[in-house]
């Protein structure tokens, strides 16, 4: 009877009593899982791709014997297109963030092209969030889908105590046994369906992660070759190298 009082668990009663309900949210959970696939795909993916591409072929295209210098010369019309304002304006945040920190650090050789100290790989580290908001996506249906299961059960036993407590004997109480065990069983499926959601999802996600690390590392391969790289334990040598000859001029000078 106490559960009878209680405004919540009369909620969960109303909202997850019927075995009905537990089938249409497992439905709506798949439903929802395909759709966020097409969703994704037509709003970040393909885009995405689309825009990695369009760079392989601008770097690709540079004329010029040499790569390195085409690409110092041309610089302002590729800075244009990586950061996004070029064509329509609009570009991946990942792509624009990514050239914003590569671009930070080119450094200008005395006119011959440009040197860096960081790979284009570290620098757009962020290209696979198409992959990792389907990732995402898969845990939180997971979760929907236990929950959901866990409502039923509750609503199911608060039917059946009821019902054994309405006092009709012990047809009374068996009545409420198979209801309690139909209930709870229909609900089942909404964990179910959580759980595939989750494994379409993951599936989708590591077709499409590989579908953009393919894509960027033309890109990678692309734009580190037309820079040169020169990392920080280098750059170090060549300093030290440089005071030791200062060093060794000055002692010849005061010799």
């Amino acid at each position: 009877m106490a559960a009878k009082t209680d405004p919540i668990t009369q909620l969960v009663v109303m909202a997850f009593g019927s075995p009905g309900v537990a089938l249409l949210l497992a439905g709506a959970i798949l439903v929802f899982a395909v759709g966020l696939i097409v969703y994704s795909g037509m709003k970040s993916y393909r885009p995405l791709l689309g825009e990695i591409r369009d760079r392989w072929n601008l770097l690709t295209g540079i004329g010029g014997q040499s790569t390195r210098k085409a690409f110092f010369e041309q610089f302002p019309k590729i800075d244009t297109r990586f950061s996004g304002t070029g064509v329509d304006g609009q570009s991946s945040a990942a792509l624009v963030l990514g050239w914003a920190n590569y671009r930070s650090l080119l450094v200008d050789s005395e006119g011959d092209g440009f040197i860096t100290s960081i790979r284009a790989a570290e620098a757009f580290d962020r290209l696979d969030e198409p992959a990792r908001a389907l990732e995402w996506w898969a845990n939180i249906l997971v979760a929907v889908g236990l929950v959901v299961t866990f409502l039923g059960i509750v609503a199911a036993l608060s039917e059946a105590t009821s019902a054994m407590a309405s006092g009709n004997g012990g047809e009374g109480m068996q009545a409420a046994l198979m209801g309690l065990l139909a209930i709870a069983a229909t609900k089942f499926w909404t964990s179910i369906a959580g759980v595939l959601a989750s494994i379409i999802l993951r599936v989708v996600a590591r077709f499409r992660r590989h579908a953009i690390e393919s894509a960027e590392a033309g890109l990678f391969v692309a734009l580190d070759g037309c820079v040169g790289f020169m990392p920080p334990e280098k750059v170090s040598m060549e300093q030290l190298k440089s005071l030791k000859r200062l060093e060794t001029a000055l002692v010849r000078t005061e010799g």
